[in-house]
């Protein structure tokens, strides 16, 4: 069960950045929040966990990224993970497991897409990263007790949820909460474990998130992070020098082969998992936001020289660009369907918070050698110098983004100029290269 604890007047505890786990509020992000309701939104639930939770500290990650876009935040208490999906909408909320969604505001009727499904896809995301990081760190816990990760949608103060949309007896893991309604809730969640301080550390490392300070928005740098240890850093990386530099002497003197070849295999057998780990940590395999916020930018430089005005950075686009080239490259096609599922950009849309009003446009590029330093770009360079796919970087859109995964990578364009969820055809805006 979740620890209720004394209700402190302060509401949200200062972060002192000290390093060591005491109680209060730590914040870590993947990148800066960009949407002014999520900063407020943050900072609502901020109090609410500090109150809920005054004897203990609590880790808020913001901006995680995952296969199929970004979590807007994730709280992490000793009785685990809890995943919310931000939404700045006050109202009556309408929606069901496979039906459409809407708010009632008093501005109108708002399309949402179908966040039950999109918390699924989101929830899933993260326990696929979750049971590597209980693998190696944390494997007490049971991989099986991932599965009891809360994945819900907050919604500002005043919204309603009327009950009988959604058997949430049967459903667990999903709920639609407010302010109002998130202590409460938070009290009766129990996910079957205890997360310690370390467990903690371990998840926001291998997440690749950087803590900050909430109220100055500034990054917190520990003392003694980063900083290698010893000689050669790391035990571990000792290790595998060692076994470097062992394998070189063997090829450069013959002879010592006799000599080494045991202590060769004993140090390459100890410190050869670490290859892989190194690899994970410092080859990347696909487009971050900020690397997709980046081309955006030089596609507005050339599209400025053409006299079209320049594309925001859209971030339910980037979500989606990226679902794009992830298809693209687990399925090996360059087109806009897939030819074995029969999705594509404008099908899929509104998963990502795009309505089906507003109109996806796409280009594709592949190369054969992978992902590479700079792919984002030079799939802008091989599309500009080919007419059709120049025609449809210089189309009228309001909004764009460009992400690459593996060796595939996709443009997508929004204008409001078709509706629906037909997907494109025609040949033009794809390109391949050696």
């Amino acid at each position: 069960m979740w620890k209720t604890g004394t209700r402190e007047k302060s509401g949200l505890k200062k972060n002192t950045g000290s390093g060591i786990a005491g109680m209060g509020i730590r914040f870590f992000r993947g990148q800066k929040t960009k949407f002014e309701h999520e900063h407020h939104q943050l900072k609502e639930i901020a109090r609410i966990v500090a109150k809920e939770f005054p004897d203990e500290t609590v880790y808020l990650l913001t901006n995680v990224l995952v296969a199929n876009g970004e979590l807007d935040c994730v709280i992490l208490t000793s009785h685990g993970p809890l995943i919310l999906d931000l939404k700045a909408f006050s109202g009556t909320i309408h929606g069901s497991e496979n039906g459409k969604w809407q708010v009632e505001t008093k501005d109108g009727v708002h399309t949402l897409p179908n966040l039950f499904l999109q918390s699924k896809i989101h929830r899933q995301d993260f326990i696929d990263k979750m049971i590597m990081i209980c693998r190696g760190h944390f494997p007490h816990i049971g991989e099986i007790n991932l599965k009891k990760i809360g994945s819900w949608a907050y919604f500002c103060k005043g919204s309603v949820y009327p009950p009988g949309q959604i058997d949430f007896r049967r459903v667990k893991w999903f709920r639609v909460v407010t302010a109002e309604s998130l202590p409460e809730k938070l009290r009766f969640t129990d996910a079957g474990y205890t997360l310690r301080p370390e467990d903690m550390d371990a998840i926001v490392t291998d997440l690749h998130l950087q803590e900050y300070s909430f109220s100055t928005d500034k990054e917190i740098k520990r003392s003694g992070a980063g900083k290698p240890k010893g000689l050669f850093g790391t035990t571990r990386r000792k290790i595998l020098v060692v076994a470097v530099i062992i394998v070189i002497l063997a090829l450069i003197i013959p002879g010592i082969n006799l000599l080494v070849t045991d202590t060769a295999t004993e140090a390459m057998n100890t410190g050869g998992v670490l290859f892989q780990s190194v690899s994970k940590d410092t080859l990347k395999s696909s487009s971050r936001p900020s690397e997709s916020s980046d081309a955006l930018a030089y596609l507005n430089q050339l599209r400025k020289q053409n006299g079209k005005k320049p594309l925001y950075f859209d971030e339910r686009l980037y979500n989606l660009s990226i679902v794009r080239a992830k298809d693209m490259q687990q399925y090996e096609y360059l087109a806009y369907v897939n030819p074995r599922t029969g999705t594509c950009a404008n099908s899929l849309k509104t998963l990502y918070g795009l309505s089906a009003d507003e109109n996806v446009v796409e280009s594709a590029y592949g190369q054969w050698n992978g992902y590479t330093r700079g792919i984002e770009r030079d799939a802008i360079d091989s599309w500009m110098n080919e007419p059709g796919n120049k025609i449809q970087l210089l189309g009228n859109y309001n909004s764009g983004s460009v992400a690459c995964s593996g060796g595939y990578c996709s443009f997508l364009g929004l204008n409001n100029d078709r509706n629906g969820t037909e997907c494109q055809t025609g040949p033009s805006g794809m390109n391949m290269t050696s």
